[in-house]
Formats: structure tokens, sequence, C-alpha cells
């Protein structure tokens, strides 16, 4: 098999495999064509999953709708990224903050600083 090439957001992708997913109670409630996709892009996803309703396409059709529903799909997992990142930045500089206090506090008393975890 070939595969067929398609495009998502300007970047090259193509379609990995398709597979039928029958309702499944309670993440699928209609039964589904499952389309996953590799993407040559420059961010931290090199593939996900995109479901379309079950029933036959035309090749012509079917890569409309997966660059049409991967643009939409690609553009929340971006998204989903951005916020996972500041999320982090966010909590590194609450651990920053929270360390620095705990490392005076340590220092006037005369105890230990734990810096990084031990495991025993």
């Amino acid at each position: 098999m070939t595969g067929m090439d398609v495009t998502i957001k300007g970047y090259r992708a193509w379609v990995e495999y398709i597979k039928g997913q029958p309702i499944l109670e309670p993440w699928h409630k209609e039964p589904q064509l499952v389309v996953w996709v590799g993407i040559d892009s420059p961010h931290a996803t090199a593939g996900f999953g995109i479901s379309l309703p079950l029933k036959e396409y035309s090749p012509d059709e079917l890569k409309k709708l997966i660059e049409e529903e991967g643009a939409r799909q690609f553009d929340k997992i971006i998204a989903q990224h951005a916020a996972d990142a500041q999320k982090m930045e966010e909590h590194t500089a609450q651990k920053r903050e929270a360390d620095e206090v705990a490392r005076k506090v340590a220092e006037a008393a005369d105890v230990e600083f734990l810096e990084n975890k031990r495991y025993i």
C-alpha cells in the first residue's frame, strides 16, 4: 500500500491507517471511521487520530475531509501544548519561589535544604 498524502495547516501529512470503530459506550456513541495521520511539522506532534462518520467515501471526498478535520484537530493539539507549556512555566516559577523560601528557612535553622527528591 502506498498511502494517501494530505496537507494539514500547510504541513506535509499522510494517512498511516484507517479502521472502523463500532459503538463503544461511553466514548463512541456512533460508529466511526478512525483515520491516523502522520505529520511533518516543527511541533511536538508526530501524528494524531481523526474520527469521521462511518460511511464509504470517494478518495477525493476522504482527502478533503481529512484535511479539514485534521486542521481542526491539529489546532486543538497545538493549543493544548501551549496551555500545558504555560502551566509548566508557572509551576517551575512557583517551585523556584518555594525552594528559595525553604532554602532560607533551612539555612536559618541550620538544617539541610533538600533540593532534589531522594529515593530510598
